[in-house]
């Protein structure tokens, strides 16, 4: 039977659930003609959801001349009163694609503002580049809204050519300039980012300022942008200054370049280590580079107990490869003071279970100190829940173990020594050990 007739049928009979059951039958074999397509379209005003939303589907699948056939019947809707329907035609439309474009063209000079902002919105949604010169009268339009629009959809063709048209847009009308700064953020050009750059320490809203930042970061594949935006940090305020170093730290450590805060500046690095945002405490880590100072250990600290152990390795990664071994000293004792004014004893081994990852690439000099420091800390703990972490130790290097755990003994009074003997029993180790 003729599937354009079926569905006539079945819609007149009100058989709501054969009539899905066909329309997805049809949409599944791809079994289209225009008579199907124009039944389809009917059927998006349909009183049923269910109908509606299959027939919907439908559509959104059609491809080639048939796309173009169903972009043309529902493009009216996008001028309907019902907001319901209009939204409906525009998905449909967007999810055809190119199809639609042609049909869309005229509303851009509807006398109507919602019309053409609609029209304009869905263009871009399509990304047509070809047809942004279509699109650049808008950028003049009376209606604020159209003009936005206009901005957002050339922005996302990375049209170069409105550049001069945006900055204009920007000193003349103060509620654009955030759309202005996201488009020649997504334009990404030389010109674009030179404008961002001057407008960046021109500009007198902090507002704005991070807007500009984070357009920066958009398309940024050059270090020499973020160069050039970690050049204007000593001209913000300290707020914008972290802004900067989280967008300047994100962009290096995406492009493999390393980035590290003047002495002078180190101080943001550790603000940013206690901010509330993940992002910005991860740049001020990057910021501080692989060679660490014993001033940074306090902000280090407190990002090591937020317990992400992401960020957990990359700091212990840094402090073993690069540091001196008395920095791993300053950095374990700080370790262990905070386990225990933060009444954690037995949690320790949550980090220090990641030196197993870590050991290989451990230079000789800082395994020593390690395994020095921890047993020299532990007895400072002396707590029975530090087990784990003598067990640990002993995974890592028996031997170096052995000597410092006999040297503990050796120097330590009887009380200790008795804490020592309970702690290697609790961790599995002969205790003969350290007495021979």
């Amino acid at each position: 039977m003729d599937k354009a007739l079926l569905i006539k049928e079945l819609n007149e009979a009100n058989d709501t659930a054969l009539l899905i059951e066909t329309i997805i039958s049809i949409a599944q074999t791809n079994d289209f003609d225009e008579n199907v397509v124009k039944s389809l379209c009917e059927l998006i005003t349909h009183n049923d959801s269910g109908v509606r939303d299959v027939a919907v589907r439908a559509l959104c699948d059609l491809k080639g001349d048939l796309a173009r056939l169903a972009a043309q019947i529902i493009a009216p809707n996008i001028v309907s009163p019902n907001i319901e329907l209009r939204n409906t035609a525009g998905d449909i439309l967007a999810h055809l694609g190119e199809a639609s474009a042609e049909f869309l063209l005229d509303y851009l000079e509807n006398p109507d503002p919602d019309a053409r902002k609609f029209a304009c919105d869905l263009l871009g949604l399509i990304n047509t580049r070809h047809l942004a010169h279509k699109i650049h009268p808008l950028l003049d339009d009376p209606d604020e809204n159209v003009v936005q629009s206009a901005i957002e959809t050339l922005g996302n063709y990375q049209d170069e050519s409105i550049i001069e048209k945006l900055v204009k847009i920007y000193n003349t009308k103060e509620d654009q300039k955030p759309n202005v700064i996201e488009a020649l953020g997504k334009i990404g050009s030389r010109k674009a980012i030179d404008f961002l750059i001057f407008a960046l320490t021109d500009e007198k809203d902090d507002f704005l300022k991070t807007e500009i930042i984070d357009a920066l970061s958009i398309n940024c594949d050059d270090i020499e942008v973020a160069r050039q935006l970690f050049s204007k940090i000593d001209e913000v305020s300290e707020t914008i200054q972290i802004i900067i170093l989280k967008t300047v730290a994100a962009i290096s450590f995406r492009l493999g370049e390393e980035f590290v805060l003047p002495d002078y500046l180190r101080y943001l690095a550790y603000k940013a280590l206690f901010d509330d945002d993940d992002d910005i405490r991860a740049a001020g880590l990057i910021a501080l580079g692989n060679v660490f100072i014993k001033d940074d250990i306090p902000s280090i600290m407190n990002e090591i107990f937020k317990g992400n152990s992401d960020t957990q390795s990359f700091v212990l990664e840094k402090l073993l490869k690069y540091n001196s071994p008395e920095i791993i000293k300053e950095f374990f004792k700080a370790f262990y003071n905070e386990i225990i004014n933060r009444a954690m004893i037995g949690c320790d081994i949550d980090f220090l279970s990641l030196l197993t990852y870590l050991w290989e690439d451990t230079p000789t000099s800082n395994k020593n100190v390690v395994i020095d420091v921890i047993f020299d800390n532990l007895i400072i703990c002396k707590s029975i829940e530090c087990s784990s972490v003598v067990e640990l130790l002993f995974k890592l290097d028996s031997q170096k173990s052995i000597i410092k755990v006999k040297e503990l003994y050796q120097n330590s009074d009887d009380n200790n020594r008795e804490f020592i003997e309970e702690l290697l029993s609790d961790a599995g180790i002969d205790i003969s050990i350290i007495k021979i």
